[in-house]
């Protein structure tokens, strides 16, 4: 039987590997990546329907037991770009609506508030303002810290599935050092609805929210903080710019802090919550 010298064989292999390819190899497909970029033209305007339910556990004042109570929360937003920075940047107006809600056979009447926001097309929180109107819902709560741990800052680069970031913020406290927050975010899956691409965007994070000081007429000088754990995950319509929904599951603790005469005395709530975020038609 003939043998090839090792120069032949040497030719030959080329040629038997692209074959073997031709039969059965395949180039890897490109993995699909998006940038996501949140996308405004100026006049745009959109609707979202926001709901809560939860619980919050609290120590009762006169006994050692714990009460819980049970709460439902229901509120429209309506998000409208107002103008567009030299920049690149956004300008927003968001109008929350809220209903009348009965408490202790008392219905309190509705209300509407309306903050600005300035914001870069990656999600960056440039500057809140018009914050003294949102007292009726987020009370003595700095709601531009809140925005800033909660918003995703989305990467400059392109992300396929299963990329990851991390973003960080430092929370000034009134009374101790500023406290970092620190939030995860994964672009867990990119599908469709309706025909319409979406991002999924999977989150877990921490959020730290401090008062001020204040004095008490009846309880002394009185401090508060809120700690807050969230999860959930966030649709994206990356084409055109805008979310779809957010779900969130959120486990938090609100630590009252009372000095009189002092004495230190600190009061915990416990909060469970479920809560949608979804845009809807007008």
């Amino acid at each position: 039987m003939n043998s090839l010298n090792p120069d032949r064989k040497r030719q030959l292999l080329p040629l038997l590997l692209a074959a073997l390819c031709l039969t059965g190899c395949r180039e890897a497909p490109d993995e699909p990546q998006v940038a996501l970029r949140l996308h405004y033209q100026v006049g745009d305007t959109l609707y979202y329907e926001y709901t809560a339910n939860g619980t919050a556990t609290y120590p009762d004042t006169v006994t050692a037991d714990k009460t819980t109570r049970t709460y439902e929360r229901r509120l429209r937003v309506d998000e409208v770009a107002t103008d567009l920075t030299p920049s690149g940047n956004y300008l927003l107006a968001w109008t929350y609506h809220l209903p009348a809600r009965v408490e202790d056979e008392e219905e309190s009447e509705p209300g509407d508030f309306t903050i600005n926001l300035e914001i870069s097309p990656q999600g960056r929180i440039i500057d809140v303002t018009n914050l003294e109107t949102a007292k009726t819902l987020f009370h003595d709560m700095d709601f531009r810290t809140y925005l800033e741990q909660t918003q995703p800052v989305f990467p400059q680069r392109a992300l396929k599935i299963g990329d990851s970031w991390t973003q960080q913020v430092k929370v000034l406290s009134p009374e101790a050092e500023p406290v970092v927050t620190t939030s995860n975010y994964v672009l867990e899956d990119l599908t469709e609805e309706d025909g319409e691409p979406i991002a999924i965007i999977a989150f877990d994070g921490d959020v730290y929210l401090p008062t001020a000081p204040e004095k008490d007429d009846d309880s002394g000088a009185v401090s508060a903080e809120e700690r807050i754990r969230v999860r959930g995950r966030m649709y994206f319509a990356h084409e055109r710019g805008q979310t779809i929904r957010v779900e969130t599951n959120a486990e938090a603790e609100i630590t009252r802090v009372i000095v009189e005469d002092g004495l230190v005395a600190r009061r915990s709530i416990e909060i469970e919550q479920q809560s949608h975020l979804r845009l809807i038609e007008p």
